[in-house]
């Protein structure tokens, strides 16, 4: 009953965010940016919850800002008109391709104090994105930005890293959040998080009932946690299962000194992916092409579908934000600005080495911390190669996803340079790659993955899923204990490790949810669906 109150509660709020419509008539007939804040301002004065302020020399609103921006920005763009193509009516136009503007820093002009609103509103205003170039390199990764040199007064937010940096003060970071970007390389970030907190004994923030998701797609609420008592000091040391972020609630479930972090995906791969993928939603289900879907938006998508996200802006989605949303330029800058404040780091799934090494830097751990297998993979005869005017209908269409992704790039390697350097970090990768290595010829048979019809143990094998063919693993035979554990956590797709843990926290109640301890194969897609849709709430 506390768990069903909670999560209507939760909807309530979903829904009074999206119908302030005395608010929104207000300021789209004004046109006023500024009236938007001081109403945006007017709400988050009225909230009881505190969460973390901008970072000094970087606050868009003076207030507590944190992650009820995302909720007031959403609600303000909610009942825009649904940004779609015109399918086959007018051809695309190439979208603009900008780098976000910088964000706010201290300065000679500003004296280093604090800027107030309306100061942070002119300098916005001010300021021009400037344009970059749209070329990748030969191996499909989008190119780095030059070098930068970063002196202490213009390190961008989250630069403030350098607190977390290694020294000889230096202790692992055992409270973590991590949200689980779909398609982004996340499960196998995933997969470095359970070991290292099963081997640590840490509590992971478990779904209620050996659940596989944390209440997504809606907004996460405290309540979706097993064991959560707002009785209680926070006791959960990870959160990294799926969910659509509501820092105010994870910020009940977490002590504030947790390190939150994510990884991101460019928008054109995440879309061809994730046709593939969940070519069950309800936009893709006719599509007979990712190209016919995008040439005929109006006709496939329905913006009000509960698994729209799927089709548009996914990334936007999971941290929070209106996927469907119309947002002015402005309106994006606060958006980056409020994840900015929000998470620590956000790493690059297409530099996926690169970006384990700067989390291993920013968490003082270990190279064997984070040397992982690539886990949900699809075969490459699933994967379908784009054309230039495909590549840039997907920017247009996910052209919120795009702006996320173009600005984090760039932060990204500030932050690369600013505590690694390039060269070191080339050395690292190498040792990160080549004890990728050692792990594959010491654990796995043929030293790589394997089709799905070609593995062996049902226990290890992922879930197939829409029209993907995901990738397994071989152990070698004749492994001692200790070794085939090691090699078998590796190798363990997120659905089984997810209840191997909510056994091990949670050995009694595991007992009311027990499953078999592996998934079907892959011809029992049914029985699988019909299997997930009892592990998730509806």
């Amino acid at each position: 009953m506390k768990l069903s109150k909670a999560f209507n509660k939760t909807k309530l709020l979903n829904a009074g965010l999206s119908s302030e419509e005395e608010f929104s008539q207000k300021h789209s007939v004004e046109g006023s940016e500024e009236t938007w804040v001081l109403h945006a301002t007017k709400r988050l004065k009225d909230l009881k919850h505190s969460t973390k302020m901008f970072p000094e020399g970087e606050q868009a609103i003076s207030t507590k800002a944190g992650t009820y921006l995302v909720s007031v920005t959403e609600s303000a763009t909610r009942i825009a008109p649904y940004d779609q193509t015109s399918g086959d009516k007018a051809p695309l136009q190439r979208p603009t391709e900008t780098w976000p503007s910088p964000i706010l820093k201290k300065s000679s002009s500003s004296n280093g104090k604090k800027m107030t609103t309306s100061q942070t509103f002119d300098a916005l205003n001010d300021k021009r994105a400037t344009e970059v170039a749209s070329t990748e390199m030969d191996d499909g990764r989008p190119p780095p930005p030059e070098k930068l040199v970063l002196p202490d007064v213009q390190r961008t937010a989250g630069t403030s890293l350098s607190r977390l940096s290694q020294g000889a003060t230096c202790k692992p970071k055992t409270y973590i959040v991590f949200l689980k970007v779909h398609k982004s390389a996340s499960s196998t970030v995933m997969n470095i998080l359970f070991r290292f907190g099963e081997t640590r004994n840490l509590t992971f923030a478990l779904p209620v009932n050996g659940a596989s998701q944390l209440y997504y797609p809606y907004y996460f609420t405290a309540a979706a946690v097993e064991g959560f008592s707002p009785s209680k000091a926070s006791q959960f040391n990870i959160v990294c299962h799926h969910m659509r972020f509501f820092k105010p609630e994870v910020a009940r479930v977490m002590p504030n000194t947790t390190f939150y972090f994510s990884i991101l995906r460019n928008p054109v791969h995440l879309m061809e992916s994730s046709f593939t993928y969940y070519k069950g939603a309800s936009s893709f289900t006719k599509a007979r092409s990712l190209e016919q879907f995008l040439n005929y938006t109006s006709w496939f998508y329905n913006a009000s579908a509960t698994d729209s996200h799927y089709s548009k802006n996914l990334m936007t989605f999971d941290f929070g934000y209106n996927h469907n949303g119309n947002f002015s330029a402005k309106q994006v800058q606060f958006m980056l600005r409020a994840i900015e404040s929000e998470f620590d780091l956000l790493l690059i799934s297409e530099y996926f080495d690169e970006s384990m090494v700067l989390l291993k830097k920013v968490l003082c751990w270990d190279l064997d911390d984070v040397v992982a297998f690539p886990l949900n993979s699809r075969h490459n005869s699933t994967k379908t190669p784009l054309s230039e005017s495909t590549i840039e209908k997907i920017k247009f269409w996910n052209k919120l996803d795009w702006e996320i992704y173009m600005h984090f790039n760039k932060t990204f390697w500030e932050k690369i340079d600013w505590h690694i350097g390039r060269e070191h970090l080339q050395g690292e990768v190498r040792a990160l790659q080549q004890k990728r290595e050692q792990l594959a010829r010491s654990c796995l048979q043929g030293g790589g993955s394997v089709a799905p019809n070609m593995i062996i143990d049902p226990a290890i094998a992922p879930l197939q899923y829409g029209s993907a063919r995901i990738l397994g693993y071989n152990l070698k035979p004749g492994l001692d204990k200790p070794r085939r554990k090691m090699c078998q956590r590796l190798v363990t797709p997120e659905l089984q490790y997810s209840r191997l843990l909510y056994r091990q926290q949670f050995p009694k109640k595991a007992l009311l949810f027990s499953k078999t301890a592996h998934l079907p194969k892959q011809y029992h897609r049914r029985t699988v669906l019909r299997r997930n849709m009892r592990d998730t709430f509806v």
